[in-house]
């Protein structure tokens, strides 16, 4: 029984200086993620071509033709006429950005876009982030 005791002390006591001789590593522990390179032509264009011209081109009154050619000049600095004076993409900016609160589905700017069907994949929605976070760039 003495030896019993004898080995849980040493046990406890080989913990206790373990535990002492650990540092915390200073710093955050969230790590910002990297924006990933994209461009509009080959990376954004094709996800309104491919996701959202079914309702927003030209003959249907969304007042948004997304299609290729017309998008970007209708996106970038354009105020929203739904929720003026917000921009529906304002560089560098993704809180003052309409597009993307309605691709993430916040709420903020009404219902997640688009609203048939499946919402964009992860993976797309990080383009538009990044984008979004390059500046907009005409690309």
């Amino acid at each position: 029984m003495e030896t019993n005791r004898k080995i849980v002390f040493i046990m406890l006591s080989g913990i206790f200086v373990f535990l002492c001789s650990c540092e915390a590593e200073e710093g955050p522990f969230v790590t910002e993620l990297e924006t990933i390179d994209v461009s509009y032509a080959t990376d954004i264009q094709p996800i309104f071509t491919n996701r959202c011209i079914q309702c927003h081109d030209q003959n249907h009154p969304t007042g948004l033709d997304l299609r290729e050619g017309n998008s970007y000049d209708l996106l970038v600095n354009i105020t929203s006429s739904n929720y003026a004076p917000n921009l529906r993409i304002e560089p560098l900016s993704l809180e003052n950005s309409v597009l993307w609160h309605k691709v993430i589905g916040d709420g903020v700017f009404g219902q997640q876009m688009p609203p048939v069907g499946d919402p964009l994949s992860n993976f797309d929605i990080e383009k538009i982030e990044s984008w979004i976070e390059l500046g907009a760039p005409d690309n």
